[in-house]
């Protein structure tokens, strides 16, 4: 009997330990930083809504990275890592920053994405 309750106790224990390595960080999204400004006058754009964040006086912007935890098993594979951010501001079109990598879910804490400047048009008064 005592036997038994040693050979259950360590079936768990090696049971548990294997549990917490399947938990891993997986990356939703990378932190994103750039500049948006007005595609006449080419100067920058203040207060654009860029995902939930605003745009700064210089234009510049950062979207902080985003994670999540998720269990997994030994060997399978990141899932792809697809960004759509919306840039918005009133009297503008309203463009997105999207991007897509294969194996983005796992990249590692501190994952940066830098956007070519962003131009955004005014809309046109009719």
């Amino acid at each position: 009997m005592m036997r038994r309750q040693l050979l259950i106790f360590t079936l768990l224990i090696s049971l548990s330990f294997s549990l917490q390595s399947c938990l891993v960080s997986r990356c939703e999204r990378p932190q994103i930083v750039g500049y948006i400004y007005d595609a006449e006058s080419r100067l920058p754009l203040a207060n654009c809504t860029v995902g939930e964040t605003l745009s700064e006086n210089d234009g510049h912007f950062t979207l902080n990275e985003k994670r999540y935890h998720q269990f997994t098993f030994f060997g399978f594979e990141a899932p792809s890592l697809v960004v759509n951010e919306t840039i918005k501001k009133e009297g503008y079109e309203s463009q997105n920053i999207q991007f897509m990598q294969p194996f983005g879910g796992g990249m590692k804490k501190g994952a940066l994405h830098t956007t070519d400047t962003l131009y955004l048009k005014k809309i046109p008064i009719k």
